[in-house]
């Protein structure tokens, strides 16, 4: 099955807020990672939105409406990976999505890209048929002169306790292929010649290195997966000033040859790329982008996070005390 994530302009989304697809109403996600209060960011208001859309945290397909164990506040590494199946497709039935339900994504700032990445990749991993990611969120869609109000939603506002589900046209089906195991990423590790495929970090040099090591507050150690190529952080795949995707393609394309991430005269569909970072939301982003330049792509969820915390994966560098 192909790909069901597209990326769009403002004048795509208006049309597709307009007529919808394929005879049904979308639903529209605003992507905030800084929705709720916590010790790394605090809350950054948005004042203007667009039409009927919930806003929602990236931990909510982590956590569900339990903010209180929204990132950072994981005590394990499962904490922070999407919910169980079954729990992650009833969350999404809880904001009117179901398999066959057209979405728009469009996130704020400032780190909107990634957010609205995160809930992009798990979106697609519970199997949603037609995904949108609105290029430059918030600011492209203002800058366009789209209709904006004041009002948002959040997932707990959506539907009342109790009430129905919409009805689901068609069944769920995960889609695996989307994301990396444990198994995957030590085959990589221990043989990347032999196992296929890139083994990519996403993260900030010195978190790669191991001088960056309180980066996250519930990590224990630092340093990288062995045999893993640093990408760099999120920042570097987007336009700095627009916070668009669209723009910057060729530019990584060109820049993940130069690192050896992919070599140069494979076809794209040749090559197999899984992503890491922290706890991977940053790594959904390299998904997405390695997904539009027509790589086969995984995002691998445990991140350095899960990797480290078993002892029996080694990491290269050291353990800060």
């Amino acid at each position: 099955m192909k790909t069901a994530f597209t990326l769009v302009g403002s004048d795509e989304v208006e049309g597709f807020l307009s007529h919808g697809e394929k005879g049904r109403d979308p639903v529209v996600l605003e992507a905030h990672f800084s929705s709720f209060d916590h010790p790394l960011r605090g809350d950054i208001p948005v004042r203007r939105h667009l039409p009927g859309a919930i806003q929602v945290h990236p931990s909510y397909l982590e956590a569900g409406t339990d903010v209180s164990r929204y990132y950072p506040f994981y005590s394990c590494p499962q904490d922070g990976n999407l919910l169980p199946f079954d729990r992650l497709t009833a969350a999404l039935e809880r904001i009117g999505i179901t398999p066959d339900t057209p979405v728009v994504v469009y996130g704020t700032e400032p780190d909107g890209a990634m957010a609205a990445a995160r809930l992009i990749w798990g979106l697609l991993v519970a199997g949603v048929e037609s995904v949108k990611l609105l290029d430059g969120g918030i600011d492209a869609w203002l800058a366009y002169g789209g209709t904006t109000t004041s009002t948002i939603r959040r997932p707990a506002e959506v539907a009342e306790p109790g009430s129905s589900p919409p009805p689901v046209a068609a069944p769920w089906r995960m889609r695996g292929e989307y994301l990396a195991t444990t198994q995957d990423v030590q085959n990589l590790s221990r043989s990347p010649g032999d196992a296929g495929g890139k083994l990519v970090d996403v993260r900030k040099p010195g978190e790669y290195n191991g001088t960056l090591t309180r980066y996250y507050p519930f990590l224990s150690k630092a340093g990288h997966i062995p045999n893993a190529t640093l990408q760099g952080d999120w920042v570097n795949l987007i336009e700095v000033e627009t916070h668009k995707i669209a723009p910057t393609l060729e530019a990584v394309r060109r820049r993940w040859s130069d690192l050896g991430i992919v070599d140069p005269g494979v076809q794209c569909g040749e090559t197999s790329l899984i992503f890491y970072c922290g706890t991977g939301w940053r790594s959904s982003l390299s998904f997405l982008v390695a997904t539009l330049l027509g790589f086969r792509a995984r995002n691998y969820d445990d991140g350095f996070y899960g990797w480290s915390w078993d002892d029996a994966n080694p990491v290269e560098l050291f353990e800060p005390t």
